[in-house]
């Protein structure tokens, strides 16, 4: 790593820095040596593994990072909250009876567990066409074995995402005992994915199934045979339970009142390790406190690194830190969410908050060698961000390069091996940057970080069409109803 510091810091410092050593850039070249962050991302991924909200290796993965705050001096806390319900998957199995087949099958989040049998009946990519020339009385009581494209990126990953919602829809309406997705991804890599648009209970069973599995079902199909299943569906269920969101924190020197957020989830999914969704940016988070501690960098504003949990099944731990917070929420002058793998950071997107990109622009000048950064101000649902947005506070979420995350997104395959460990190296130099760029911005353009009213955020809602996508992720109802959310005055 030595050799990637002395490459990149002196590019950086024939660029926009002076020869002095101001915070910035001794962060920056402490961040690009030889840190922990390799053995530490090691060890949370080989050792403790996935990390699914309510498991033990989850309180395992707690304790470990509160642990690592603390050894490095920096101040931490466990912060509780409730998690609406337990769901953790024990297995499921499938067996397709008229060619003694068992393919490789994993549930949805939260499907009911028990054993199923059914019809399986073959529609294609499963659009409102095709089970219309199928008809309704023909699909009702079915499984319906629905095709999925490949998973290359992830622009990829969210068409599937916004498929899988339309065809949860579409067949639950019409009466579909439950659904069978065509895995998007080659090579029989299985994965777990949440969509809600309907039935956020997953009142049907759905699950995917090995692509290989499903085409070898569709070709049996499509030859004439008519195919029936046994699955069997198993998870530990239970109430409300509580969780913990690990909270890293180094006190603002002048306006320590006011606060800069940076987030990264530590649940994943358990069926790989959860490697680049979302351990290499957890181990980012951590590598910056315990860089800027050693190097007794003191922001003028207070920097919190959260490692949230409950992502994965609704950003649940984020949104308690909002309520918990939220007479403070004006204080708050952006939170940054880092939740896209490791995969080169290009850029940032602003969710509708235009005045955040020539901060964004000015605050990376320092790290201009590092990467070619462009802003993009589109909203992003799916992460920790989100309930800032719903608050009003600034936010970001950083934007990589694909790398290899869509394909093995919630997937078997997302393991250490898929971090680019060196590009994680880079981005955490970035990340620190702007967060002691936003730390330190002097008062005026501070002062234009202002937290939005509800007009003003169903503005961006309705200016960038988000009802879809906020319906897809089970959040536009708790929007509107003032369940989630800034209220009405």
């Amino acid at each position: 790593m030595i050799r990637i510091f002395l490459t990149v810091i002196s590019i950086i410092s024939c660029t926009t820095l002076t020869i002095a050593q101001d915070d910035v850039t001794r962060l920056v070249g402490s961040l690009l040596a030889d840190t922990p962050i390799e053995e530490d991302l090691r060890e949370l991924c080989d050792e403790i593994g996935g990390r699914v909200t309510g498991s033990k290796s989850n309180e395992r993965a707690v304790e470990w990072a509160y642990q690592k705050f603390v050894d490095a001096g920096v101040s931490a806390v466990k912060d509780p909250f409730e998690m609406p319900i337990l769901w953790l998957a024990e297995g499921s199995s499938c067996r397709v009876n008229e060619i003694d087949f068992e393919p490789l099958v994993v549930s949805k989040y939260n499907t009911e567990p028990g054993s199923y049998s059914g019809q399986l009946l073959y529609v294609g990519k499963g659009t409102a066409a095709e089970l219309d020339a199928i008809g309704n009385e023909a699909i009702a009581g079915q499984f319906l074995l629905v095709e999925s494209d490949l998973c290359l990126d992830i622009n990829g990953l969210f068409a599937e995402y916004a498929h899988a919602t339309t065809v949860e829809m579409e067949a639950y309406h019409r009466g579909a005992q439950g659904i069978i997705f065509m895995s998007s991804r080659p090579n029989k890599v299985l994965y777990r994915f949440l969509t809600a648009m309907v039935t956020a209970d997953n009142i049907i069973p759905q699950l995917v199934m090995a692509r290989e599995d499903a085409m070898r079902c569709v070709r049996s199909i499509q030859s004439g045979k008519k195919l029936s299943i046994d699955m069997t569906i198993a998870a530990k269920t239970g109430p409300a339970f509580t969780s913990h969101n690990v909270i890293g924190e180094i006190k603002g020197s002048e306006r320590p009142e006011e606060i800069i957020v940076l987030g990264a989830h530590i649940d994943s999914w358990a069926l790989g390790t959860g490697a680049n969704d979302n351990g290499c940016n957890v181990n980012l988070m951590i590598d910056i406190a315990r860089q800027m501690q050693q190097l007794g960098i003191k922001p003028k504003r207070t920097i919190r690194f959260a490692l949230w949990n409950g992502e994965e099944q609704g950003y649940f731990g984020s949104w308690d830190y909002t309520k918990e917070h939220e007479a403070a929420l004006d204080k708050h002058l952006m939170a940054l969410s880092v939740d896209i793998g490791s995969g080169a950071i290009n850029g940032f997107f602003s969710n509708g908050r235009a005045e955040l990109v020539p901060i964004v622009n000015e605050v990376l000048r320092p790290v201009a060698a590092l990467g070619d950064f462009t802003q993009v101000n589109a909203p992003i649902v799916g992460t920790d961000n989100f309930d800032f947005m719903l608050q009003g506070v600034p936010n970001l979420v950083a934007n990589h390069l694909p790398q290899v995350y869509g394909q093995n997104y919630h997937a078997t395959s997302d393991t250490y091996d898929k971090v680019d460990l060196r590009q994680l190296k880079i981005n955490s130099a970035i990340i620190g940057a702007l967060a002691l760029g936003f730390a330190n911005l002097d008062d005026e353009k501070a002062s234009t970080l202002t937290q939005q009213n509800r007009t003003e955020i169903q503005n961006i809602f309705d200016d960038f069409d988000l009802e879809f996508t906020m319906r897809m992720f089970d959040v536009w109802e708790p929007w509107v109803k003032e369940e989630r959310g800034l209220k009405s005055k």
